[in-house]
């Protein structure tokens, strides 16, 4: 282990410009710290040098320096929105002192990594993190990450519950993450609507996206003194809103045209007096984007394959059945390293829902290649109602 002293242990001085400009009378002027101040000197003394890496075991990552250092991580998948209690951060921390450099990262996708210098002891930590009941792995061909977005927690637009999702999903599919392995990288997206702030969209193997599955009605009685209604007739990329106009001739509020409206949830960004029966919001599921350029076909836009589930909180019976289903097909029929997308274009759409079982959602919406709006899932317009769709069990 280092002989340098752990990063919560070391002081550091701060150089200010002249003048009267202390921590204590304006510590808003401070100049920034910068962050190699807290890196080990192992990590300081190789930035950008890392020409290669390798992975050990599902949870860890060895990582060589040009100049023959190597650190080892190890990854610890977090809960949904990365919501660690203060006791479980501690715990970790306390776990990087014991085994590893005195460094932990958290990641964009809410994971932990905790940074060793020593194989032996990146294998000690693992064996440690299991004991205690961390879910471990996601490295090389595994399920990488289920990642929401904070839906109803934090967010005003959200239709359905994200973070329940990712844990309903995350619970079917853990296996995934150590034990078994995938043809290919796998990582899981879900949002609460279709603004999709986690990236469920466009760079996920599989999106879950909260769907309104409705026009939305606007409440008249207080539109006016919270909202503009030629700001949210703007808001509308098919022209479906059009202005409530009194005696004068004054706009005070909207309606909208159910015959054209998609249900995308933009008028509903721009104010809160957009309402949506929460008893008829449900979620769509989508198949084979990623953002990277590998593969096949290089970066990829997801497609709709199932156009709509209702809202079963808190287990999502039907929503994990689906996800659970297209990942096993994938597992059992892709080639190694092909993502699902690649997959997918591999054996076309036919036979995706063919060896998946899922009803052929294209009798019900227009695939394109083109480039367009995320939000928009180019609905025919009889699909925003809930009823049009509904996916059950064959059997």
């Amino acid at each position: 282990m280092s002989s340098e002293p752990h990063v919560r242990d070391r002081q550091y001085s701060i150089v200010v410009r002249t003048g009267d400009v202390t921590p204590m009378n304006h510590p808003e002027k401070l100049p920034p710290i910068p962050y190699t101040n807290y890196l080990p000197s192992v990590l300081r003394s190789n930035m950008g040098k890392w020409i290669n890496r390798r992975m050990i075991t599902p949870a860890i990552m060895e990582h060589v320096s040009e100049s023959g250092d190597r650190i080892f991580t190890v990854k610890v998948i977090g809960p949904p929105n990365a919501r660690y209690s203060a006791d479980t951060l501690e715990k970790l921390c306390d776990l990087a002192d014991t085994y590893g450099i005195g460094l932990i990262r958290p990641t964009p996708q809410g994971n932990i990594e905790i940074i060793t210098d020593r194989e032996e002891n990146a294998h000690r930590l693992e064996d440690e993190l299991r004991r205690l009941g961390f879910l471990i792995g996601g490295w090389g061909n595994h399920l990488w990450n289920i990642q929401p977005c904070t839906a109803y927690l934090t967010c005003t637009t959200a239709v359905t519950d994200a973070p329940s999702m990712a844990k309903a999903i995350g619970d079917a599919l853990h296996e995934y993450v150590y034990e078994k392995e995938t043809p290919a990288h796998l990582s899981i997206k879900v949002s609460g609507c279709p603004n999709a702030c986690g990236g469920a969209i466009n760079a996920s193997d599989i999106a879950v996206v909260g769907y309104p599955a409705q026009a939305p009605v606007a409440d008249d009685k207080w539109f006016s003194q919270v909202s503009s209604p030629s700001d949210v007739i703007a808001a509308c990329p098919v022209g479906a809103i059009t202005a409530k106009k009194d005696g004068s001739g004054k706009a005070y509020s909207v309606a909208v045209r159910q015959e054209l409206c998609i249900a995308c949830g933009r008028c509903r960004d721009t104010t809160d007096a957009m309402a949506y029966n929460p008893e008829k919001a449900g979620v769509m599921v989508l198949v084979g984007g990623k953002a990277s350029n590998t593969g096949r076909l290089g970066q990829i836009m997801s497609k709709i394959v199932v156009p709509y589930l209702p809202n079963e909180p808190p287990r999502w019976p039907t929503l994990v059945k689906v996800v659970k289903r297209i990942v096993d097909t994938w597992v059992n029929h892709a080639e190694k390293g092909e993502r699902l997308g690649d997959w997918v274009a591999r054996i076309g759409w036919d036979k995706f829902f063919e060896l998946t079982g899922l009803p052929d959602a294209r009798k019900y919406l227009r695939f394109s290649d083109k480039p367009g709006p995320l939000y928009q899932p180019l609905y025919k317009r009889r699909l925003t109602e809930t009823s049009a769709y509904l996916f059950r069990e064959k059997n």
